[in-house]
């Protein structure tokens, strides 16, 4: 593969992980004007509009690809689309609650500190992969489990040996993200990228805004005075981050994938201490540094395939 596309594809994730990290701080902000459901319904409709515009921009270049290389475009048939419909809003469900518990959990805890609390989803795919679909977990996602823990223990414990309740919001939610990224390994290659991200976020506004609806306190005053951050992680941290991942992915290796999104936790921290003058205690400090060594770990492929590369080269 030409350098110059990996290098692209490597800045499209860090691109992606920037948005991912900045918009922690509007997910803040909205935290203390709108329900969670509500916003993150909110987000999805955004996201939709622009991932629609991308699947359709998409869909123009790859018929001018084909017609130039002379090959005949195929539609996708009926069957494709019936099971997009039936299987992407199943594996929604653990993203819808994921991202309000998230958004919840943000009403309580600084961004900076949420995001790398989030980031601990990385490390339990490999797990929930290797106990649903049996498939072997390195020992440096072991290792790596072990680092989080005591991070965690770090960045969450007070001195009085207790857990804020919004630590543990957002750390219940990592389990859903995890759980949604192992059902989407499973189906994805079934369906074009952008188009199973479409229906998702169709059936996340449907049930988060009417949730909202019912449970929330939703009002046009409340929507008006985030529309700032329901654009910003709408378009740009669904719209715009999942069509760079989708399409990123394909042309880089998926450890280097890894490692360059958990970059988000990051940009994250650095975000809440410009903006939103968030700091750090020493003892907090220690579990972050633990946490993302811990992330790194994870990432890293089996000692059999390490000593395979070294060997090949």
């Amino acid at each position: 593969m030409h350098k110059n596309v990996k290098f692209w594809s490597n800045l499209m994730l860090i691109g992606a992980a920037f948005i991912w990290g900045t918009q922690v701080v509007f997910q803040k902000i909205a935290a203390t004007e709108i329900g969670p459901a509500s916003f993150y319904g909110l987000r999805c409709c955004m996201g939709v509009l622009t991932l629609s515009v991308i699947a359709w921009i998409m869909s123009i270049r790859e018929k001018q690809n084909e017609k130039k290389l002379g090959i005949e475009h195929v539609k996708k048939d009926k069957t494709y689309y019936k099971r997009l419909i039936t299987i992407a809003p199943i594996c929604v469900l653990s993203n819808i609650l994921g991202n309000t518990m998230v958004q919840a959990g943000l009403a309580y805890v600084p961004a900076a500190k949420a995001a790398f609390l989030n980031s601990i989803y990385i490390i339990f795919v490999p797990i929930l992969s290797w106990i649903v679909y049996k498939n072997k977990t390195s020992i440096f996602t072991w290792i790596g489990t072990v680092l989080a823990v005591i991070g965690l223990y770090y960045l969450c414990m007070t001195e009085t040996f207790t857990v804020a309740a919004g630590d543990l919001i957002i750390l219940g939610a990592t389990i859903f993200f995890a759980l949604h990224i192992t059902l989407i390994a499973k189906y994805v290659k079934e369906f074009v990228g952008v188009h199973f991200s479409i229906v998702e976020f169709i059936t996340a506004s449907i049930i988060c805004l009417t949730f909202g609806a019912f449970f929330e306190d939703l009002s046009l005053e409340q929507i008006t005075s985030i529309i700032p951050s329901i654009l910003y992680c709408g378009i740009g941290g669904i719209g715009f981050c999942y069509a760079l991942q989708v399409t990123a992915q394909k042309y880089t290796d998926p450890t280097v994938a890894a490692l360059l999104m958990s970059l988000e936790s990051v940009f994250a921290a650095f975000a809440g201490y410009i903006f939103l003058n968030e700091r750090f205690t020493g003892r907090e400090t220690i579990g972050i540094i633990l946490i993302f060594a811990a992330i790194i770990l994870a990432q890293l492929p089996p000692i059999k395939e390490i000593k395979a590369k070294l060997s090949s080269k």
